[in-house]
């Protein structure tokens, strides 16, 4: 005759019902679980809601700065001052502006759609920040400045453009990762 054998540490978390959680629609209708699950459900599927209802006030709010930034820089480009190159470089900047408040309203669309948060689209928002930069960059090295500046100016061009090279670097190393990913 064998001795009873007690139960593992293991073997009675596991056998505990207020431990485990419910594994059959059998240990689901436990009574002594129930009202703790619905509780513990029912808080989830709130912060869930709050969660998406942020996410479409954000899109809303991105989705709008996005038409009155572009609103905006068509009326000044055509009753604003300076000249047309200056005008057009500044249009150029704005609409590089307009593009990262949509990329950005993109992210939080698939994010609403039941995406997962991806790395692209942020590097593609940092490209398109440091080209704007790099384009007022370029407006005020064509405005004569002391020396000073303008070495100022050059080093943060040849900084910038390094920034770029390595976001395009980052983008393609990405790129190249997922596509192995899915192979």
């Amino acid at each position: 005759m064998t001795p009873a054998r007690s139960p593992s540490w293991e073997e009675s978390f596991h056998s505990d019902p207020s431990r485990a959680g419910p594994r059959s629609p059998e240990t689901a209708a436990d009574p002594r679980l129930g009202s703790r699950r619905r509780a513990d459900a029912a808080a989830l599927g709130m912060l869930a809601y709050a969660e998406y209802a942020l996410l479409y006030v954000v899109a809303v709010a991105l989705l709008a700065l996005s038409g009155v930034v572009l609103a905006r820089t068509i009326s000044g480009f055509l009753g604003g001052a300076g000249t047309w190159p200056e005008r057009s470089i500044v249009v150029l900047e704005e609409l590089l502006l307009v593009l990262i408040i949509l990329e950005i309203f993109v992210t939080v669309l698939a994010h609403l759609q039941g995406g997962r948060l991806q790395l692209e689209p942020f590097i593609v928002v940092a490209i398109i920040a440091v080209v704007r930069h790099i384009l007022s960059i370029v407006v005020r090295l064509a405005i004569p400045g002391s020396p000073a500046q303008d070495r100022f100016g050059l080093a943060e061009l040849v900084v910038n453009t390094g920034v770029m090279f390595l976001l395009v670097a980052a983008l393609a190393l990405n790129r190249w990762s997922q596509r192995r990913h899915a192979d």
